[in-house]
């Protein structure tokens, strides 16, 4: 049996958080970059770059679910999580620094090279992703220490995200007489990557290396004598077959969609809509930044104020106002500012609220799959953090995944011309644009409020399952039962 877990103080939150750099600075780069870098850069049609966004999502979530299981059972002097962490970190690099610099192929071509290389990104990170984010209820069993611990991730991966995108915004793709949206300049995206597989390459060794005197405090998986592919399979069925697991995962999807539309096409309507040049998109980048601050503030508060579930509702319903509200001013006229500046001091505004409340409703989606795990223990006997892991980290890829393909295919449904320029681009497309735009996010979201009807865990759920665990642990220990006393626990 595994030692006590000490509670997690403020370095083991931070190097744990350190770790989610190497997510952010991935997502970062697929919700920012990735299309309009292979369709207004490289000339590859929107609608090939969203599939293959897609398709690496699909496989990446049929892989998950097995490197979660694989993660749940491996036995090693290094536990079962940082085997598979530390393994992860060079392909990491490599293969995000390949996806940025394509051979000369054709336009036409160049979808039959980034998908298979978007495919191994996926997989590469998902090898890291996965068993780190398992440790998330292993490291804690509080219910609002949770929250707390996905917050530092959260506050991480993103100011990673925003630093990574900011830093490129303005030394790498610096405006110039030629091409006054450095955004669009292809000369751009080679630093941008070497720097940004570096920086991936160092969280994921740091958090890893951080994290590492916990392992003796993990749990460990019983001993096989044999791996069965259909008690496997059983297994896994049997553990994501809970109700409120299917609830929260299908509502995170639904959410992460949503989120990633607004992300993906954020570039766009900050570009085209807006008009805002590389140095103001990096402003924006900023108030990303101080979103990620608020949430990290807001998430906890949240969750002892209203609980996960209906803090979960409170945020995305706010964050679904806030990031629509100057779009439609605007749209009806009643936003007509001639001062660039003051606009972009309300969009810095709207965006760094309307941010933190798409984060925090993230976060506390996260926390609740991690409170599945006693529940899921109790019906089955068995602790399956890696394979909620993989559901969190699923939700986590569906807002760059789903995001980048729906966004894809609007943006060719209103026949967005190749290599524009925000200052020649018909008005009328960028309105059919957002006219589809905001009613497809409003109905993303109000499934993803609606999915979560079926979820029952709250805080004295827990707390009861909790103790629950406990009182089996202490019969197993006194009667030294060799059948599952954690059955009989949920029995009674």
């Amino acid at each position: 049996m595994a030692e006590a877990m000490p509670k997690p103080g403020f370095w083991t939150r931070t190097v744990y958080g350190l770790g989610s750099v190497a997510f952010g600075t991935k997502d970062a780069g697929f919700n920012t970059f990735l299309l309009v870098y292979y369709n207004q850069v490289l000339g590859v049609r929107a609608s090939l770059v969203s599939l293959a966004a897609g398709i690496s999502l699909i496989v990446d979530a049929m892989a998950d679910p097995l490197i979660g299981y694989l993660s749940d059972n491996w036995r090693s002097r290094l536990g079962r999580r940082h085997p598979l962490m530390y393994f992860s970190a060079f392909p990491i690099a490599l293969l995000y620094f390949a996806l940025w610099n394509p051979p000369h192929w054709a336009a036409e071509n160049l979808f039959f090279y980034l998908l298979p290389v978007a495919v191994l990104v996926r997989i590469a990170i998902s090898l890291y992703e996965v068993p780190s984010t398992a440790l998330t209820p292993e490291l804690s069993p509080d219910y609002t220490e949770r929250t707390t611990l996905l917050s530092f991730r959260w506050l991480f991966g993103a100011i990673a995200a925003g630093a990574t995108v900011a830093v490129a915004l303005t030394i790498f793709m610096k405006a110039t007489k030629a091409q006054p949206y450095g955004i669009l300049s292809a000369s751009g995206y080679f630093p941008y990557s070497v720097m940004a597989a570096l920086i991936m390459l160092a969280s994921v060794l740091i958090s890893s290396a951080g994290t590492h005197n916990r392992i003796r405090y993990l749990h460990r998986p019983p001993a096989r004598q044999r791996v069965h592919l259909k008690a496997s399979a059983s297994e896994v069925l049997e553990s994501v077959s809970n109700g409120s697991f299917l609830s929260v995962t299908v509502c995170a999807i639904f959410g992460g969609i949503g989120g990633g539309l607004v992300t993906a096409l954020g570039t766009y309507i900050n570009t085209f809509f807006w008009k805002f040049t590389a140095q103001q998109l990096a402003v924006l980048g900023a108030a990303a930044g101080l979103a990620l601050l608020l949430a990290v503030v807001l998430s906890p508060a949240i969750t002892n104020a209203f609980g996960k579930k209906r803090g979960y509702m409170v945020t995305a319903i706010g964050s679904l106002i806030v990031n629509n509200i100057t779009i439609t001013l605007k749209l009806f006229g009643l936003l007509n500012i001639s001062n660039t500046n003051i606009l972009l001091a309300i969009l810095f505004v709207t965006t760094a609220v309307g941010l933190a409340f798409a984060i925090s409703s993230l976060i506390l989606v996260g926390s609740m799959i991690t409170d599945v795990v006693e529940d899921s223990q109790l019906r089955t006997g068995r602790r399956s953090e890696g394979l909620f892991s993989a559901a969190i980290s699923f939700v986590a890829k569906s807002t760059s995944g789903f995001g980048v393909l729906l966004s894809g295919l609007l943006i060719d449904f209103v026949h967005f011309p190749k290599h524009a320029s925000p200052l020649t681009i018909d008005p009328a497309i960028m309105r059919h644009l957002l006219f589809i735009y905001m009613p497809a996010q409003l109905a993303l979201f109000a499934v993803s409020i609606a999915c979560l009807s079926w979820y029952s865990i709250d805080r004295t759920t827990h707390e009861e399952n909790l103790k629950r665990l406990t009182d089996a642990a202490a019969i197993a220990d006194s009667e030294q039962a060799g059948t599952s006393p954690v059955r009989a626990a949920a029995a009674g």
